[in-house]
């Protein structure tokens, strides 16, 4: 009798496990054709998931394995892929990727989000994505984007989405920040509602920092439309391409902290008249500090300390944290080389604002060795010589006055640490 409840409780577990090989033989052999989508831009963008699926090599939390059949848009199916429409199109389409903490591994990011055109944000902080940053010229679209305030905020504590609303509040677990995008990522097993309705944002989001990313800033970048441009804690090398200086007219916050950048700081980044965040510290970036940027006045957070920079500190730098509407709250130089500072700056010294230490400068403390300071000197140059020529800065809205604000009130720094 016994034997014959062994056996019988065998046949129904090896019945069980068949029948789950076959469920998921059978899921991951359904290949769904066009005439399944609702429309051609779905379609596509399941082409472009399901080629970049098959190149990740690490998956610990399982999410791909939602990253099957036809409903991309699904509350339960596709997770960290978020519908809208474009406002051109009036149709559905992929325009969120939120990847971020999901620890995936894949080569590389080109050839997905770049064959995504209508993202409007792509966040996917802690994975190990190699290669270049994506493509970005070619993401033209402008979305509308909209959830209404009676819309909850999510408290769980499940990291796997934000929120965001009424282009107010920006909402990660253990950090906030404004940002003028709407939009609403669920958290917890699902998507929590993969569509979002409809709405206005000119925003273009990229947040790629702690993603083991490396090679050159591509030569085009500035042709993109990206507001908020995070690429912190990579292994990203060569000079901040010239193209950045297109920019102007949408970037917003830069986020290029701890990578490899070489090369000399480049004039076109202080046409960036609108960027309240300019951050390049801890690369290799050489040379003076260009006459252009006095253009920055909207920026609140410089932060150059930790390169190979050298000269004199402008005193016309320093002027843009003077008076009710000096925006700039903290420039940070230290662990440069500067040999002098404009009298504008020693204030800022003194009220905490500009940080110089561990730089070349007389009469300082907390300064460079002498020695290490002359070994420096004697290098050859090849940057060109600061100027005191007037530059022409690009036209600029006039300065509001300036708000106190912590780290976690920047979108690019409210997602560093995550």
């Amino acid at each position: 009798m016994a034997i014959r409840t062994i056996s019988s409780l065998l046949f129904l577990l090896l019945s069980c496990i068949a029948a789950t090989v076959a469920c998921q033989h059978s899921v991951s052999s359904y290949n769904p054709q066009q005439k399944d989508f609702p429309n051609e831009r779905l379609y596509r963008a399941y082409l472009v998931i399901q080629r970049f699926k098959n190149t990740i090599t690490r998956d610990p939390k399982n999410i791909t394995l939602t990253w099957n059949g036809h409903d991309i848009c699904g509350r339960t199916t596709y997770l960290g892929f978020y519908c809208g429409k474009p406002r051109q199109a009036k149709e559905l389409t992929v325009m969120a990727v939120v990847l971020n903490g999901f620890g995936l591994r894949a080569p590389k990011l080109q050839g997905f989000v770049d064959q995504l055109p209508d993202l409007a944000l792509f966040h996917a902080a802690s994975n190990d994505f190699g290669g270049d940053i994506p493509r970005l010229a070619g993401l033209e679209y402008m979305y509308e984007l909209n959830v209404g305030d009676d819309v909850p905020a999510h408290t769980t504590s499940t990291k796997l989405g934000a929120y965001v609303r009424g282009g107010g509040d920006f909402v990660y677990p253990c950090v906030t920040a404004h940002i003028r995008v709407t939009f609403r990522f669920g958290v917890g097993n699902g998507k929590d509602g993969g569509i979002l309705p409809t709405g206005v944002t000119d925003s273009k989001v990229l947040l790629l920092n702690n993603d083991n990313l490396s090679g050159p800033l591509q030569a085009n970048l500035g042709f993109s439309k990206v507001s908020y441009l995070a690429l912190a804690n990579n292994k990203l090398s060569g000079p901040i391409p010239p193209s950045i200086s297109h920019l102007q007219h949408s970037l917003l916050e830069l986020l290029l902290l701890n990578n490899q950048l070489s090369g000399c700081l480049p004039h076109e980044l202080g046409m960036l008249t609108k960027a309240t965040v300019i951050d390049a510290g801890k690369n290799q970036l050489t040379g003076p500090i260009p006459s252009s940027f006095s253009c920055l006045t909207s920026v609140e957070q410089l932060n150059l300390g930790g390169n190979r920079l050298y000269g004199e500190i402008p005193d016309v730098l320093c002027k843009l944290a003077a008076g009710r509407a000096g925006r700039l709250a903290n420039l940070t130089l230290s662990s440069n080389y500067f040999t002098s500072v404009g009298p504008s700056c020693l204030s800022l010294i003194k009220d905490g604002v500009l940080n110089v230490k561990n730089n070349c400068i007389p009469g300082l403390a907390n300064q460079r060795r002498p020695a290490e300071c002359a070994s420096f000197h004697s290098q050859p140059k090849i940057c060109p010589a600061a100027t005191a020529t007037h530059v022409a800065c690009p036209a600029a809205a006039a300065p509001a006055d300036r708000v106190a604000k912590d780290y976690s009130s920047y979108v690019t720094y409210a997602t560093l640490h995550e």
